[in-house]
């Protein structure tokens, strides 16, 4: 029905705490990430937070997004720990002040918005928790701002000395000391 990238990066997600989490998702698209949290881990709540409007990529050129959030919507009906945020992750982060040990980062891939998501979760990141940039080696082939590497670069460079590098390949996984 829609493509599935979660399924390439599963494997990242043996790094996902096995602790009850407060997590904190932005991107969610048809909610994959989300659904595989809810099989494997404790969850105590989820903020998913995503306009459901697409981006610039080729790949959504084709979807309708309003059926995606739709089919978004169809998997998770009264689960009351998750919480569905439909807004930019920016006015996500300017109305929320909670705090979560596992973050999750596959909104939009531009350098610019990677850096901003990463800085702005690593500040709601508990000490001892984890966040995830996924697509960190993705090549739109629009040039380095339309990637996300230089905005998790940045986010490193910037976060140097509070956290400690769990995985870097094609996704980058951290633990804030």
């Amino acid at each position: 029905m829609f493509p599935n990238w979660f399924k390439d990066v599963e494997k990242y997600f043996r790094h996902v705490p096995s602790v009850p989490l407060r997590a904190l998702q932005i991107g969610t698209y048809t909610g994959d990430a989300t659904e595989w949290l809810l099989k494997n881990r404790t969850i105590e709540y989820l903020d998913d937070v995503d306009t459901w409007e697409g981006s610039e990529e080729v790949a959504h050129e084709s979807l309708d997004f309003s059926s995606v959030e739709a089919y978004y919507d169809s998997r998770f009906p009264k689960d009351g720990r998750i919480i569905k945020h439909k807004m930019s992750s920016d006015d996500f982060f300017i109305r929320n002040a909670s705090s979560y040990n596992f973050i999750y980062i596959d909104g939009d891939h531009t350098a610019l918005q990677t850096a901003m998501d990463g800085l702005n979760g690593f500040r709601h990141l508990e000490s001892g928790g984890v966040m995830a940039f996924d697509d960190y080696l993705w090549n739109y082939g629009g040039g380095e701002y339309r990637e996300p590497k230089r905005g998790v670069d940045c986010v490193l460079n910037l976060c140097k000395g509070e956290y400690t590098m769990i995985e870097s390949g094609y996704q980058v996984w951290i633990e804030k000391c």
